[in-house]
């Protein structure tokens, strides 16, 4: 068998989430992985995933989801976290997924999902963000926002006030601009419930 630390390392360099049949596939057997896990050279952050101790990418849960789901994009509670808006964390990842995709499956991470049948949701402020040396598919702030009044039903009305009001306090450099938040909001039909709002912040 060759060197685990090696395998391990070969791993992660493709994901820096290890999953155990890739381990095992590698030349790992099960013991190994228990106690390199106990030594504190891998980190279990899931259901047969690891991580090298040292090189946790960030957010591995935002790439475990997007490696299972590529045509999904992150959403609403899970986007706002990862830009940094507001106060509420997501417990769950926040997918959104065409109305005729199958229903993910896998336990971890959990996911709530969203579905969608407008095309232009899968593309109209969707930023492809580099983490871990993966792709993943996460809406803009701006679009982010839009739809948390969208999905003010399932999110809370308090948490899009909450995070228009930041955005609208933040008018600088490339946020100057409202002209994305007017444009997704009619895209996404909800321009009159916005603007009150975006009116009372100006």
């Amino acid at each position: 068998m060759a060197d685990p630390f090696t395998c391990l390392k070969k791993l992660s360099e493709r994901s820096p989430l290890i999953q155990r049949q890739d381990a095992l596939a590698a030349g790992l057997n099960s013991s190994t992985l228990t106690s390199l896990t106990r030594k504190g050279v891998l980190i279990r952050v899931g259901h047969g995933l690891y991580q090298l101790a040292g090189q946790e990418a960030p957010n591995p849960e935002l790439v475990e989801v997007s490696r299972r789901q590529p045509k999904g994009v992150i959403v609403l509670l899970s986007a706002l976290a990862f830009h940094g808006i507001g106060s509420h964390r997501a417990s769950e990842v926040w997918l959104q997924l065409p109305n005729n995709a199958p229903t993910p499956t896998f336990t971890w991470p959990p996911v709530k999902v969203v579905r969608s049948r407008l095309a232009a949701a899968f593309t109209e402020g969707v930023e492809v963000h580099l983490i871990g040396g993966h792709a993943v598919r996460i809406t803009s702030v701006d679009r982010t926002i839009v739809d948390c009044f969208k999905h003010r039903r399932l999110v809370g009305l308090d948490v899009a006030v909450e995070a228009l009001r930041e955005r609208m306090g933040n008018r600088q450099g490339q946020w100057r601009s409202l002209q994305n938040l007017h444009r997704y909001s009619r895209l996404m039909r909800v321009a009159r419930i916005m603007q009150p709002y975006m009116e009372a912040m100006i």
